[in-house]
């Protein structure tokens, strides 16, 4: 599995950790269930492919 690491602004993870609490889930868990797919869903994946970087597997 790959994982990754994310820094926030302080404003921007007061505003996700309200989210979370007024779902009732971490911060973790609504970027997981929420954030995360939503953003999937919503981006061309054009602008995907051009604005991420190629990854390779893991050997």
């Amino acid at each position: 599995m790959t994982k990754f690491m994310m820094s926030l602004r302080d404003e921007n993870y007061r505003v996700l950790t309200g989210a979370a609490i007024d779902r009732g889930i971490s911060v973790q868990e609504l970027l997981r269930a929420v954030i995360i797919p939503d953003w999937v869903k919503e981006t061309p994946r054009a602008i995907v492919a051009e604005s991420w970087p190629s990854m390779r597997t893991r050997r």
